[in-house]
């Protein structure tokens, strides 16, 4: 069941990755050719130029829509194989705001033709690197531990905890106890 799992994460972490390249893609075509708005229908006319496009709609639905399920799929697979939830799912935070930061840089310092200055992407695309970072933080923490404890897992919780513990005195020396007394009788 355990190796089902994990095969079963690997799949659905490689889907929700393709849903974030899905979304970039999306996120990017509507930057390039519209200036990142788009709208249609509605009783209000629309600027030329920013109709929403049909491809466009369904990278970005449909990259939206499968991180949210694959990502769901991933974390419970992993669960299911005992994996690192947390990491994973910082993995896929990281992921998606990395690549949504770099789209937004990367169109701020070069915007398209037309669409004016990029001062205010490029803003957000620090915005959204500085997210991107929260989540690595914790990643590297546990990966530096990792490292430290030479490539084996955290030692969990002992298994049995007692409720009741003895009180020992310290200054009885061993041997004097009333116990004691009894067993050298007999």
């Amino acid at each position: 069941m355990r190796t089902a799992a994990k095969l079963g994460a690997v799949v659905a972490g490689l889907g929700f990755l393709a849903s974030v390249a899905a979304a970039y893609k999306g996120m990017r075509d509507l930057m390039v050719t519209s200036g990142g708005f788009c709208a249609s229908g509605g009783p209000y006319a629309i600027a030329q130029g920013h109709q929403c496009n049909g491809t466009t709609v369904a990278y970005l639905l449909g990259g939206i829509g499968g991180m949210v399920v694959l990502g769901g799929i991933t974390l419970v697979l992993i669960s299911a194989a005992d994996g690192p939830v947390m990491e994973a799912g910082l993995i896929g935070w990281v992921a998606l705001f990395g690549a949504l930061g770099f789209n937004f840089i990367s169109l701020g310092f070069s915007p398209p033709k037309g669409m004016g200055g990029g001062g205010g992407w490029i803003v957000c695309g620090v915005v959204f690197w500085a997210m991107a970072i929260g989540g690595l933080v914790p990643i590297a923490g546990e990966a530096i531990g990792w490292l430290r404890r030479g490539g084996r897992p955290e030692p969990g919780p002992p298994p049995f905890t007692p409720i009741v513990r003895a009180a020992v005195r310290s200054d009885v020396p061993p041997g004097s106890g009333p116990l004691d007394a009894e067993r050298r009788a007999f």
